[in-house]
């Protein structure tokens, strides 16, 4: 098996938040979704190997528990990205030997970001 997607809930209009956090500061590329669904609202980005799917929720509420972990080339650099833009990062060292943060999308999401697991 292998993951295919991950998909987030945003509230409704969020689009432009969303492309401001998803694609201009952490830099992921947006992908076309399929004419049946585009009209839903929303959008999808392209990972390495997967992709990640924001849906338009209606009476939306944060996943605050719940969360992706997206692996990071540079954290130290992400960190700092995610910081002067205004979103809190929270380190976390609960797993011996990995390097991570945790940090909130524009809509209160949980997000997790980890550095490559060293070989």
């Amino acid at each position: 098996m292998r993951l295919d997607h991950v998909q987030l809930a945003i509230p409704p209009g969020g689009e432009a938040k969303a492309r401001a956090f998803w694609c201009d500061l952490l830099g992921l590329s947006e992908i076309s979704k399929p004419p049946g669904l585009a009209r839903r609202g929303g959008l999808w980005l392209a990972l390495d190997g997967a992709e990640l799917h924001l849906g338009v929720e209606s009476g939306f509420a944060p996943a605050l528990k719940a969360h992706p972990c997206l692996v990071v080339a540079d954290l130290p650099a992400l960190a700092e990205r995610l910081s002067g833009a205004g979103h809190a990062v929270r380190p976390d060292e609960a797993i011996a030997g990995r390097e991570r943060f945790y940090c909130d999308d524009p809509f209160g999401n949980r997000l997790e970001f980890m550095a490559p697991a060293s070989a």
